[in-house]
């Protein structure tokens, strides 16, 4: 009998479990809630630091914007908290000294899924601060070349509600997707069911 229990709990603990968000090698070595973005903002900004260290990191932000290149893009983002679930659009954590920073990744990502507003996490390695055009002139920004990214789409569904069978209006949750280099292949993991509920724009 007791067999069984123990087998039943180790089946409930792995229905429980969540999928990690990036493979297992990629975050080898990550610093993440560790990792003070400041810091590097600060060094990356200084000339007269002779010594540069690069980190491999976890970070998390708000697209501002996107700037296409033939072989990937290049993302400038504000840093946000390492959040990992987001139902009806972004926060409102607006952080006035957060540090911004340009995300180079050489791979495809589609455009629906690279919205100024819109929500991410990546894993990257860090680099000095180099020049990018933001707003019409050029911005010095420190530099993070990404390995992966999952992107939530919160601007698609900024304005989108559905009502419940109770009757209340809730948010949809954006769809999400991870987008990795080193041979693993881009995934896409939408969530929430729509199903036959009611969907609105601006909860009218």
């Amino acid at each position: 009998m007791r067999m069984i229990g123990l087998v039943t709990m180790s089946v409930w603990l792995s229905a429980c479990s969540t999928t990690p968000m990036f493979p297992p090698a990629i975050m080898k070595d990550v610093e993440a809630n560790t990792f003070d973005a400041k810091a590097w903002e600060d060094q990356a900004y200084d000339p007269a630091s002779a010594t540069f260290v690069s980190h491999k990191v976890e970070l998390g932000g708000q697209i501002i914007k996107v700037i296409r290149k033939p072989d990937g893009v290049i993302i400038l983002a504000e840093e946000r908290p390492l959040e990992t679930h987001f139902a009806s659009g972004p926060a409102s954590d607006e952080q006035g000294d957060a540090p911004w920073f340009a995300i180079t990744f050489k791979g495809a990502v589609e455009s629906s899924m690279l919205q100024a507003g819109d929500r991410l996490i990546v894993v990257g390695t860090t680099y000095r601060a180099s020049s990018e055009m933001l707003g019409g002139a050029p911005r010095m920004l420190p530099h993070l070349m990404a390995q992966c990214l999952h992107i939530w789409n919160t601007e698609g569904v900024k304005n989108m509600r559905f009502y419940s069978d109770a009757g209340f209006a809730r948010g949809y949750p954006p769809e999400e997707r991870t987008f990795c280099l080193e041979g693993s292949r881009a995934s896409s993991s939408p969530r929430g069911n729509q199903g036959d509920e009611k969907k609105t724009a601006g909860g009218s």
